[in-house]
């Protein structure tokens, strides 16, 4: 019997390592794409996109391993985040502090519903000289880092 019980435990140990191991080489949050707001190069428009299964809850956000002067969540109810999007006076959009709003999965976003659910998610970022954006963030109550360089002129 102890035999047993002694093989079910190392089974689900070996499994929920397989399965962090897992997770941690493939993170469901993605940078789709970034630009600068319009006329202001100190301020970053970041797309980001879920890939997992689950909500993700943005935690924290640096900038050149700082906090910047500013960040907020964009929600998009139409279309996805680009250089001539305009975010002043837009009614699609919602800005939101980081950790008030989730991001939900991509494939679980209806196509269909275009002005009345979130279709597009993005972080406004202020901050000078911007280079390079770390996102902590929380999957399945798991803590996970995205850290990506930018280019300059982008």
């Amino acid at each position: 019997m102890k035999k047993i019980l002694f093989i079910l435990v190392l089974s689900v140990l070996v499994v929920g390592a397989v399965f962090m191991i897992y997770l941690k080489s493939n993170p469901p949050l993605a940078i789709e794409s970034y630009t600068s707001k319009q006329g202001n190069e100190a301020v970053k428009i970041i797309a980001l996109e879920n890939k997992g299964l689950r909500d993700i809850k943005l935690t924290q956000l640096l900038v050149n391993d700082r906090l910047p002067e500013s960040t907020e969540l964009v929600i998009s109810k139409s279309e996805p985040f680009e250089a001539e999007t305009k975010l002043e006076g837009n009614e699609h959009l919602s800005f939101h502090k980081l950790s008030q709003r989730t991001i939900l999965p991509r494939q679980y976003i209806d196509p269909q519903a275009i002005g009345k659910e979130p279709q597009h998610y993005a972080v406004q970022v202020q901050a000078p000289d911007i280079r390079k954006i770390t996102i902590q963030y929380e999957y399945l109550k798991i803590p996970f880092t995205l850290t990506a360089e930018l280019q300059a002129n982008k």
